[in-house]
């Protein structure tokens, strides 16, 4: 789920009070040009017109806005910061821009304070808006603490406290709660808050699939088998989802399942693998788990008292430049 805000184009009335009427027609003329030409992904001349705009009303906050757009689009982010912080400048009460520079400061790794700062500064204009709330929860659980260089989950999971009882009855808060909770350690009750986000949304495989982790690492494969059942059920295209039935049936003394859909995972891997033209990296996320997936399916060949079979996915692991694949052959492999 995409939690980061969607850029937006706004028009401030405020700036009818402002700009001689005769300067606010002239303004107006080329801001609607430029967005004409942005709609026709024209964006150099839509730059063109903004400036225009600029330079006959320069505290024209909503033209700085849709120029940060543009250079997002053109993928120049500290150009567009900098047009933000403009518009900002111009009309403190941009929400929007305020929520695009945060997210582009979060993109480029800056320092936290940055974009947290930035998000308070909306939550202060919207402050009964729960989906600003989550975003927050999701800065505070993505980014490290200045002063123990982890993620804080303590504030996460505040922000997202608030953020369910301005909207008690959206599911992906509790969601998000669950995750922060079980990555903080609290298994128990990271399980009562995805009971009760699918408790208001049965359809989302996502949330069998999280349900079925914290089973698993509660040694409750069972429930877990149940729960990643579901999630298949719902989304049969997930190599992921593949991968973890296949740990569950490992840990169920289940060898032949797991092999199964390890080698159903690996499929899926290499479907996706196809579709991407060009060579895909070592550190590339497929190529991980391609090469994790390998390795287990071998370990369920040698619990099946097949090693040769296992060796050989040990030995095409090694080949893909997985260095743990070594210790594997040294020790199932003669």
């Amino acid at each position: 789920m995409k939690i980061l805000p969607k850029l937006l184009v706004t028009f401030s009335i405020l700036y009818s009070c402002i700009i001689p009427s005769n300067a606010q027609e002239i303004t107006l003329a080329h801001f609607i040009s430029a967005k004409e030409y942005l709609k026709n992904n024209e964006l150099s001349k839509a730059l063109i017109e903004l400036d225009s705009a600029t330079s006959i009303s320069s505290n024209f906050g909503d033209a700085y806005e849709l120029k940060g757009n543009i250079w997002e689009l053109k993928k120049e982010d500290r150009k567009a910061i900098s047009q933000y912080s403009l518009a900002i400048l111009h009309n403190p009460l941009l929400t929007n821009s305020y929520l695009r520079r945060a997210a582009l400061h979060f993109k480029l790794k800056d320092h936290r304070d940055y974009f947290l700062n930035d998000v308070n500064e909306a939550i202060r204009i919207n402050p009964m808006n729960a989906s600003l709330h989550q975003l927050k929860g999701y800065y505070y659980a993505h980014s490290l603490s200045p002063k123990t260089l982890k993620p804080d989950y303590s504030n996460a999971i505040a922000s997202l406290n608030t953020a369910i009882l301005l909207d008690p009855k959206e599911s992906s808060y509790l969601k998000f709660r669950s995750d922060y909770k079980f990555k903080s350690g609290q298994k128990l009750s990271s399980l009562i808050d995805i009971n009760s986000a699918i408790a208001k949304k049965n359809t989302d495989d996502s949330y069998f699939h999280s349900r079925a982790i914290i089973r698993f690492t509660m040694s409750d494969f069972r429930s877990s088998l149940n729960d990643i059942n579901k999630a298949i059920e719902l989304n049969a295209s997930n190599y992921l989802y593949y991968q973890f039935r296949g740990n569950v049936y490992y840990n169920l003394n289940q060898y032949n399942q797991a092999y199964e859909d390890y080698s159903s995972s690996i499929n899926l891997i290499f479907e996706e693998i196809t579709k991407i033209k060009s060579q895909i990296s070592p550190d590339n996320p497929l190529n991980r788990n391609l090469r994790e997936t390998l390795l287990l399916r071998g370990m369920s060949l040698v619990q099946e008292n097949k090693p040769y079979d296992g060796c050989d996915d040990f030995k095409r692991a090694l080949q893909m430049g997985e260095s743990k694949a070594t210790n594997y052959i040294r020790q199932y492999c003669r």
